[in-house]
């Protein structure tokens, strides 16, 4: 008997579970102890499979804890891939590459493993020196001095020291300071890249998205410890005169809330990596600039980057940055210089976003949404490479966050043709409508956002896997605004009213 024709073909990405955002290129940072270990499981046969059952087997490190839960499916259409997520704790995770295993099982056939590596960090923040550290096998990256586009109000003050909390509004990073130690010191001009993947710049993101939704997450579980980084960091403002919008939204549970604000930082904290470029980093091209001399040693590495942004940044929108960066190189011998002015512009970009939805459905049945993600012109996002998500808003004010998949399960009608379907059992929503004495008819509105994923196969050289990015919003129905007497907008994309 063959063994199934189920495999995980990429690698695994990082879900926080309170927002429901993919943190920056599926890194896991155990900074935040709860996290989802997210993949796909792709038929690779031309039949369907009956009767799959998925589970994660193990993890190559004891700090990392999973909670054991096993995926049924009834049938798997040829060439799906399905999306799974599993909870675990990463609060005694150790930094580096780890691996995981994950089996599956079907009718007719043996069961099958897959392995595949998923990347960890490790993120702390000084509250003496105001400064974040995120500590990875290949060196430690320390960010410092960040100026930022805070929220249009002032969110209060914490330790007699003015805060502006990240969970009631966006900060868009406008510049900051990054400091690089290798471990070890190394001969040459290009030291190893964190993973032997993605740029230094990523790591930096990651401090940015951490900074923003650990706040978020503090509110969300009452303090109960759920994050370990301080969140009363402060910054300075890079031009006064300029506010981004709070990312407010109204909802009886703050189920909104939570996820609403963590799209939005995350939005908002993007547009440093656009600054800073896909192509190559400010790292990677100033080591190319400043080759030491015969037997020096590169100790250490810094990069000074200030941007400015004509507009507010945006998902899925080609928008400019316009930045200057000093990179300096400290060898066993003396230090090098390398400065840069120019702008750069997003590239994780989409067109547009078509979503359908029933005009009316009969209570109790299923609500769903279907949309398609369009990359340019008439090219579609397909299949694993976004992970997309919808939240259904309940006439009263609650949200429910649904997956959307491209698998052709469900209201999908098929297999990798660009559309995501998701659907919300509203039998099961009921009850926790009942707790907020909240009704189920009326107009339900409907929000669609999506993430691209990092697909860059295994083996890949560093400086090439590099280039290839994942955790980026292409499709977000809130939209950012530089006019602080406004709340960040939340549009539905689609209405469905409930009878």
């Amino acid at each position: 008997m063959s063994a199934a024709p189920l495999q995980v073909l990429t690698r695994p990405f990082a879900i926080e579970p309170v927002t429901n955002i993919m943190l920056p290129d599926g890194i896991f940072d155990n900074a935040l102890y709860n996290l989802r270990i997210t993949c796909h499981f792709t038929n690779i046969s031309s039949n369907p499979l009956t009767n799959a059952s998925l589970y994660l087997e193990s993890v190559g490190d004891p700090g990392i804890v999973p909670v054991a839960k096993t995926f049924f499916f009834a049938s798997i259409p040829a060439g799906a891939s399905v999306l799974v997520m599993w909870d675990a704790n990463f609060k005694n995770a150790t930094p580096g590459k780890r691996l995981v295993s994950f089996v599956a099982l079907a009718d007719g056939f043996e069961s099958r493993r897959s392995i595949q590596q998923i990347f960890v960090s490790q993120t702390r923040y000084n509250s003496a020196t105001n400064s974040y550290t995120c500590t990875v096998e290949e060196g430690a990256l320390t960010v410092s001095k960040i100026s930022a586009i805070t929220p249009g109000a002032d969110w209060g003050s914490r330790d007699g020291k003015d805060c502006h909390c990240p969970s009631d509004g966006p900060w868009v990073p406008t510049g900051m300071t990054l400091s690089w130690t290798p471990n070890p010191p190394y001969k040459g001009v290009h030291g190893d890249l964190p993973f032997s993947d993605p740029w230094w710049k990523i790591l930096a993101l990651i401090v940015a998205i951490i900074a923003g939704i650990v706040a978020i997450i503090a509110k969300a579980t009452g303090g109960s410890g759920s994050a370990s980084v301080t969140v009363g960091g402060t910054f300075d403002e890079s031009d006064p005169s300029v506010h981004c919008c709070s990312a407010s939204a109204s909802g009886s549970a703050g189920l909104s809330h939570n996820t609403v604000a963590g799209v939005a930082g995350t939005i908002a904290g993007a547009a440093l990596a656009v600054a800073m470029s896909d192509v190559a980093d400010p790292f990677w091209r100033g080591q190319e600039a400043t080759p030491p001399g015969p037997g020096e040693l590169t100790t250490g590495e810094k990069v000074v980057a200030k941007w400015s942004l004509p507009e507010a940044p945006n998902a899925g929108k080609a928008y400019p940055a316009d930045v200057k960066w000093t990179y300096t190189r400290t060898t066993t011998a003396k230090a090098y210089d390398y400065s840069v002015s120019e702008t750069q512009t997003n590239i994780h970009v989409s067109d547009n976003v078509a979503v359908e939805t029933p005009p009316s459905v009969h209570a109790f049945n299923p609500l769903w949404v279907r949309a398609k993600f369009y990359k340019s012109g008439s090219d579609l996002f397909k299949g694993t490479e976004l992970y997309a998500f919808a939240l259904f808003r309940a006439p009263q004010g609650l949200y429910f966050v649904v997956p959307l998949t491209d698998d052709g399960l469900g209201f999908d009608p098929a297999a990798n043709d660009g559309t995501y379907a998701g659907s919300l059992d509203l039998e099961h929503a009921y009850r926790l409508l009942l707790k907020y004495n909240e009704d189920v008819h009326g107009i339900w509105r409907v929000y669609v956002f999506a993430q691209d994923v990092n697909l860059t196969k295994p083996g890949t050289p560093p400086q090439i896997a590099a280039q290839h990015i994942g955790g980026f919003f292409v499709a977000s129905a809130i939209t950012l605004t530089f006019d602080p007497s406004l709340p960040c907008p939340l549009k539905a994309q689609g209405f469905i009213t409930v009878v």
